[in-house]
């Protein structure tokens, strides 16, 4: 669990910032929040939080007026900010992350990754997965992390840049990564994207309907409709009889 603060003289980047890190990043717990630099060195000196997401341009000074009061700092900074020309002084302070506002989900939680590559072994669980062979899928929750095996994916349905997984649970996860990312790390053999929104798990497939238009849908075992694009039709079809042809 990493404690961070957020430091901005937007109140309403603020809150945009926390909400996606209460949503997104369950390992993560905002401890404290600034408007300016010297409200901010105040508030990481009481705080002491393990990383700090640091606005650039603030009314009172800039984010790296701010750094040069923690020469030896124990926290670890993810710039977030509306100028793109300051990256290489970022990183000449060893900022873990740079982001762009408006801040992409999917790149917030990238950067919150980071934080995470000097404690190996941070996850006990996944540690045990992979002992004994397995490769499940690392899934966000708002209570810390899901481990879904592939198998157990029924499918996946696009929400803007982000992805709901559902499984053969009835459960659902919401991820900050783009369908065609998470895609990209299923089994061919068991997963086909039938559509630009919807991926589908080839073992729960109960019903295929063909429509007048080319398209079509999916039913699966928990009775949900997946939709087939008409482009897609044939392909989809083809992947289908794979396993009848071998």
């Amino acid at each position: 669990m990493h404690q961070v603060a957020i430091i901005d003289d937007s109140h309403s980047s603020r809150k945009l910032l926390k909400n996606l890190l209460d949503r997104l990043c369950p390992d993560v717990t905002v401890v404290g929040e600034a408007g300016g630099v010297a409200e901010g060195v105040l508030m990481l000196r009481d705080k002491r939080p393990d990383a700090v997401f640091l606005d650039i341009m603030m009314e009172d000074g800039m984010g790296f007026d701010l750094l040069k009061y923690f020469p030896t700092a124990s926290f670890r900074v993810i710039f977030t900010t509306g100028y793109n020309n300051y990256a290489t002084e970022a990183f000449r302070f060893n900022a873990v992350d740079y982001l762009l506002k408006p801040i992409n989900p999917e790149e917030l939680v990238s950067a919150v990754e980071k934080l995470n590559f000097k404690e190996p072994g941070w996850d006990k669980d996944f540690i045990k997965y992979l002992e004994r062979g397995q490769k499940p899928l690392r899934l966000p929750t708002n209570k810390g992390w899901a481990f879904w095996k592939p198998e157990d994916i029924t499918n996946l349905r696009a929400d803007d840049n982000m992805t709901y997984f559902f499984n053969n649970k009835g459960e659902k996860i919401l991820v900050a990564k783009s369908i065609r990312a998470n895609y990209d790390l299923l089994p061919d053999h068991l997963f086909f994207r039938c559509h630009k929104s919807y991926v589908v798990n080839k073992s729960y497939i109960k019903e295929v309907v063909k429509e007048s238009g080319g398209g079509g849908f999916v039913i699966l075992e928990d009775s949900a409709e997946i939709p087939i694009a008409r482009r897609r039709m044939g392909n989809f079809l083809e992947w289908l009889k794979g396993d009848e042809e071998k």
